[in-house]
């Protein structure tokens, strides 16, 4: 008689987007990939939360957000979370649901993989959240509205990564000039700093012309694969 793989019922595993969901596809493919007992399909909601008291009486596995929200009250935290005060995957548990932040674990798994110690300079909307996963980076920069935004986003960093903030264009052509790695989070791409020693990390589209000003472009496809293995891991599930 042929002896196969244990079965293991597959539980669900809802990816909750609004508009669209590129996380998801990754999801499934490493579900897939790796013959993990877990059924994810997507889910379009305005309010995730709404769904939190049904996770464990319907043994879903978890609920994965494509966007990070700020944790409801009743939800524990892990530590990642607790920093950014943000969740982005739920997992229910008998003590009540537990909340993780992958996308911030997933940037600092990557910069720690592919740019340790580097000087990075961010551009575009400061996102708070994310500045305490920059760590694996030598020193980071910020272009900021005012020298007071751009402070508290330093802020979150350890003391010895924590670089300048420039406010001008001045300021920002010279720090972009000891940038090896510029990251930018959107809004409007200031073509003329861009060197070509320059790595540029691309958390938002970015216009044509860019990959012919840098060294190298990597986009959000990039940190979705990190983001999708950080999550299967929470639940469980080493890929």
């Amino acid at each position: 008689m042929a002896v196969g793989l244990p079965y293991h019922k597959a539980r669900p595993l809802a990816v909750v987007y609004r508009g669209a969901s590129p996380l998801f596809d990754r999801l499934a493919a490493e579900v897939a990939a790796a013959r993990l007992p877990l059924f994810p399909y997507p889910v379009e909601a305005e309010d995730p939360f709404k769904a939190l008291p049904c996770l464990a009486p319907l043994d879903f596995a978890g609920m994965v957000l494509e966007e990070a929200l700020p944790p409801p009250e009743g939800v524990r935290l892990e530590a990642e979370a607790g920093q950014a005060g943000r969740v982005d995957l739920l997992v229910p548990g008998p003590l009540g649901p537990t909340g993780q932040y992958t996308e911030g674990l997933a940037l600092e798994r990557w910069l720690a993989t592919s740019f340790p110690g580097a000087r990075a300079l961010w551009l575009g909307p400061l996102r708070p959240p994310l500045a305490p996963f920059l760590r694996a980076l030598g020193r980071v920069s910020v272009a900021a509205p005012s020298f007071a935004e751009g402070e508290g986003f330093l802020a979150r960093l350890p003391e010895r990564a924590r670089g300048h903030v420039a406010v001008r264009a001045q300021e920002l052509g010279a720090l972009a000039l000891e940038a090896d790695l510029v990251i930018f989070a959107g809004g409007r791409l200031p073509l003329e700093i861009l060197q070509p020693f320059h790595a540029l990390l691309a958390l938002a589209p970015v216009e044509r012309g860019v990959r012919e000003r840098v060294l190298e472009v990597h986009g959000l496809e990039t940190l979705l694969d990190f983001r999708a293995k950080a999550a299967l891991e929470a639940l469980g599930y080493a890929t």
